[in-house]
């Protein structure tokens, strides 16, 4: 009992600091917010774990060996900076698009293809932690595909309350991880999106595609789903345009299964496709990835799997 008491103590005030941080940033100005990201950023960076900073810094360099370690950590500050403007902009487009008017603040790139496209299902929409995702989950109801997200729960039942609710005052609707399986198919089926990030790792539950030239290991689970319903996959992802407060919303790849084919080795191909076209667009652009994650954290024969 004391131990429950602790932890949800322990729960309440982390969701206090981080409501005391985002308060001011709530309330600030749009168009003041890049020099408040970029305090909060460097502010990030200075007391974030040396571990998860050295852990980021290594993946860095062996994805870009021509940069030397200086260049590296000049690459993960970047990544701070991005990280603390997607959070204002996130909370900042989540109240205009509540209100249904944030499609002012968007250009659209691609989504034709999904429209001329013949379909009986919904979509699957994948992305990764690239650009401004929050932004990306609030835009896509706008542009007429409410969608169902795939994710993990926040640990802190605080932190997730919120965050949930801020996501669903936006025609967002979440599903826990586990068990999704059959719900998913049916809303597909029945016409509805579906969201997955697939850029975590997915320990054993994975299959393992090229990521930056080494295994790591991804869930199957857009592919997978595609296969049994006939959906559609779609890489999408949202940028913030240089120097404006709109956002361009991309719709980068559309992956349709293969009748036919070997549900294995099509899983495998979809989501090396798919994993494919989140590492070019990182490559361009570097500092809008977390490079923090553990991406690569289970490798090949860890859990008996090669």
């Amino acid at each position: 009992m004391k131990i429950r008491l602790l932890r949800t103590a322990v729960d309440w005030l982390s969701y206090f600091a981080v409501r005391l941080v985002l308060a001011p940033l709530e309330r600030l100005p749009w168009c003041a917010s890049p020099q408040a990201t970029w305090f909060l950023g460097g502010f990030a960076s200075v007391f974030d774990k040396k571990r998860r900073q050295t852990h980021a810094v290594r993946n860095i360099r062996r994805a870009f060996p021509s940069l030397d370690r200086a260049q590296a950590v000049r690459v993960l500050k970047g990544v701070y900076r991005n990280l603390a403007q997607m959070l204002v902009d996130s909370l900042k487009f989540a109240r205009v698009a509540a209100r249904g008017k944030g499609d002012e603040f968007l250009e659209v790139v691609g989504f034709e293809r999904l429209q001329q496209a013949r379909r009986e299902t919904g979509v699957v929409f994948v992305t990764g932690h690239f650009g401004d995702w929050e932004v990306l989950g609030a835009a896509l109801p706008l542009l007429g595909y409410p969608v169902w997200s795939l994710g993990r729960q926040f640990r802190n039942p605080f932190l997730n309350d919120y965050v949930r609710r801020i996501r669903e005052t936006t025609d967002q609707h979440m599903l826990p991880k586990r068990g999704a399986m059959r719900q998913i198919i049916r809303l597909l089926k029945q016409g509805s999106n579906v969201g997955f990030l697939i850029d975590q790792d997915a320990r054993q539950d994975g299959i393992f595609v090229d990521f930056f030239g080494r295994p790591a290991s991804t869930t199957p689970g857009p592919a997978r789903i595609a296969i049994r319903t006939g959906a559609p996959v779609a890489f999408v992802y949202a940028r913030r345009m240089p120097g404006r407060m709109r956002f361009r919303i991309v719709l980068h790849d559309l992956v349709f299964p293969q009748d036919g084919a070997d549900v294995r080795t099509e899983t495998r191909r979809m989501m090396q496709r798919l994993t494919a076209d989140l590492e070019a667009l990182v490559r361009e652009a570097p500092t809008e990835w977390l490079w923090r994650h553990r991406r690569w954290k289970t490798y090949p024969g860890k859990y008996g799997r090669v």
